[in-house]
């Protein structure tokens, strides 16, 4: 892939879409692949992060401002540059503590999402971890409760 792509929309109305795109292209992958994953809280530097895993100045959108960049999860396909047979894809994913969210529901999602997407993920954190990182960290304890059947 030269570019990434959106691979799921996180709607204004907070509901998640898979990309139909992004579904085609991970569908063409015929070799192994690595998933990396990124989260943490938003204008903290995650989609820079993950241009220099892919070894590339440009790549995934760097916002220049304090509003929040990225929405929904975005991935991009590239040769694993140590295991030549596999495909690492790497995803960036929407920041965790925007208080422009209509659903507070919608960090746990991302989170969870990402979790389950990934065979690695980072935590990406400014600074010292603190409390409300430590709050954040939880999500993936709650992940069952989040991606679990609707009680209702």
């Amino acid at each position: 892939m030269a570019a990434p792509l959106c691979f799921i929309e996180n709607r204004p109305d907070g509901e998640f879409v898979v990309q139909e795109r992004a579904v085609r292209v991970l569908s063409g992958i015929q070799q192994p692949v690595v998933v990396v994953a990124v989260v943490g809280l938003y204008r903290t530097g995650k989609s820079y992060l993950m241009n220099r895993l892919a070894d590339k100045r440009k790549g995934f959108c760097l916002g220049t401002t304090v509003q929040a960049e990225t929405k929904g999860i975005w991935m991009w396909c590239l040769p694993h540059p140590r295991r030549r047979d596999h495909m690492l894809v790497l995803l960036d994913t929407e920041g965790l503590g925007d208080v422009g969210k209509a659903d507070s529901r919608n960090d746990a999602w991302i989170f969870a999402l990402a979790i389950l997407l990934s065979s690695t993920m980072v935590y990406n954190s400014m600074g010292t971890i603190d409390q409300n990182a430590v709050e954040k960290l939880q999500y993936p304890s709650r992940a069952s409760e989040i991606v679990g059947p609707d009680p209702t």
